[in-house]
């Protein structure tokens, strides 16, 4: 039971694997370390033979008696089993090899040894190239008198370490098979002892789950898992009488259950009631929002309208201004006409000349009709235009007004700007800013009264500034200033919808923003059109 158990099997496998980890990382540890130990070994040992040879020959090199040098190193090679090579390297590039049965003077050294020629003693393992094995070789450098006279170079046989380090394997190979089974023995033995009660607790639980409520753990510990055991016990006990008071408020549930049945029943009668009044509500709502909808629609097409009454009105009133001179300039010429016939002083050149005027006039009166007629004939489709001709044709418009009024009119443009859209009603929604502004002006009695208008073009955005010197708009009212009806001026002089109907052509016909806010001096209405 025990060793088929799941937490058993989690249990003994992290014991086994975390015990073996360890283990083998010691191991690895102490191979390494003893692999070290060895190498030192053989070093201090290398060291002890250099320094006995550096000081038997030291006389030898500095003599450069080659034959002494040949012949201690011989016998010298020759009474120490493990030493393979001494290699005598000059500092003047003269190469003694000396060997166990040969000797050899060279003028050249391999790489790999030359490399080792240091202040200090140094060491490697190689590949020796006659024997194809593996030599330790050690350099230790001849100073004398604090100079420099070359180095001597040992090389001794790997045999003894390899027998040093195979022994050791083999070692470890027996130590790790003990290891396996001491750490199977100790991880079973923690597994079981850990499991266990946990075990026990799981069958209780299980016989409770399928019913058995008279079950009860006895472990007892001073640990978690006892706690947890009591903690249990308690547990069931209170199920139990949860169980019994649960089956008494079902009893009592069962009649509740009927008496809320008979209220549903007649409370989804209401609601049958309260959905059919709510059908016959919605519809007759639908036909209001409809009638809403219909009467929204027609008062806004009314609203238009009555916009475009309101800018004619002011037409008739600019026209009114600008057509006073040249009528004042007809009766003039026309009376003198007559006038000069009835004292017999008239001339043909003369007649001619004033009947010129008469006829310039005409026509300067016949193109006022023109532009007012095309100022407010509807834009059937969208097409491009010159913002600043547009801008000129409302000044045109009311141009006769501003004069009458005083009112001086400076322009900064960029003749350039140029957009696509519907070039009437733009124009009328500058007329009524511009109507606006000189309105204000008026009303206020501004003395110097100014409108500034400036046209130009950001990246890929056009705009045109409407500025006055009428002292701005008050804070409480610039949210306002945009709102269908509302004006600060008395009824018969405004209706309130020329800013409203601007911000409507421009905003949903042109796709583009009108914007107010306070200068300095008054207040400036900013278009901005996209290229």
């Amino acid at each position: 039971m025990i060793k088929t158990n799941k937490i058993f099997t989690k249990i003994f496998i992290v014991m086994f694997f975390a015990i073996l980890f360890f283990s083998i990382l010691f191991s690895i540890y102490y191979i390494t370390n003893q692999k070290n130990e060895i190498l030192k070994s053989m070093e201090q040992e290398a060291k002890t033979m250099a320094k006995v040879i550096v000081y038997s020959i030291s006389d030898a090199i500095v003599l450069n008696d080659k034959a002494f040098i040949v012949e201690f190193n011989n016998e010298f090679i020759s009474q120490h089993e493990l030493l393979d090579t001494i290699i005598i390297s000059k500092i003047d590039k003269e190469y003694f090899y000396i060997k166990k049965d040969s000797w050899t003077y060279n003028n050249s050294l391999n790489d790999e040894i030359k490399v080792l020629e240091k202040k200090e003693p140094s060491s490697i393992i190689i590949k020796d190239s006659s024997s194809k094995s593996n030599t330790f070789h050690y350099s230790y450098p001849m100073i004398f008198s604090g100079m420099t006279w070359g180095y001597v170079h040992l090389g001794f046989s790997l045999q003894e370490y390899d027998k040093k380090i195979s022994s050791m394997y083999v070692s470890f190979f027996i130590f790790f098979i003990v290891l396996l089974f001491i750490t199977f023995l100790l991880s079973f033995y923690v597994a079981k002892n850990l499991s266990r009660p946990i075990i026990s607790l799981n069958d209780i639980a299980n016989k409770i789950s399928d019913g058995n409520l008279d079950l009860r753990s006895t472990y007892k510990s001073h640990d978690e898992i006892g706690q947890l055991s009591k903690t249990f016990n308690a547990m069931i006990s209170k199920i139990q009488s949860s169980q019994k008071l649960l089956k008494e408020s079902y009893e009592k549930l069962e009649d509740r259950v009927e008496e809320r049945t008979i209220e549903l029943h007649e409370a989804n009668r209401q609601l049958k009631d309260k959905t059919y009044e709510l059908e016959i509500l919605n519809k007759n709502l639908d036909n209001k929002v409809k009638e809403e909808v219909a009467k929204s629609v027609k008062q806004e097409a009314l609203l238009i309208q009555q916009s475009r009454f309101v800018a004619m009105g002011e037409m008739l009133g600019n026209i009114a201004h600008q057509w006073r001179q040249p009528l004042s300039l007809i009766s003039t010429v026309a009376s003198g006409i007559k006038l000069e016939k009835e004292m017999g002083v008239s001339s043909e050149k003369k007649e001619i000349e004033s009947l010129e005027m008469l006829i310039n006039t005409s026509k300067y009166l016949s193109n006022t009709i023109e532009d007012f007629r095309n100022f407010f004939k509807p834009n059937k489709k969208e097409e491009a235009f010159f913002i600043p001709s547009k801008v000129e044709q409302s000044l045109d418009l009311v141009s006769a007004s501003l004069k009458f009024h005083h009112i001086k009119v400076e322009k900064i443009i960029n003749k350039n700007c140029k957009v696509v859209g519907f070039p009437n009603e733009f124009a009328q929604a500058v007329l009524n800013i511009l109507s606006n502004a000189k309105d204000v002006l008026v009303e206020r009695k501004i003395d110097k009264p100014l409108i500034k208008i400036r046209v130009y073009q950001e990246d890929n955005q056009i705009h045109l500034e409407i500025e006055d010197n009428a002292g701005g708009i008050k804070k409480d009212i610039m949210n306002k200033i945009f709102d269908p009806y509302f004006t600060t001026k008395h009824q018969s002089q405004g209706t309130g919808i020329g800013l409203y109907m601007s911000k409507m052509i421009i905003e949903n016909n042109m796709n583009g923003t009108l914007s107010v806010k306070n200068a300095e001096n008054g207040a400036v209405f900013t278009i901005t059109l996209e290229v």
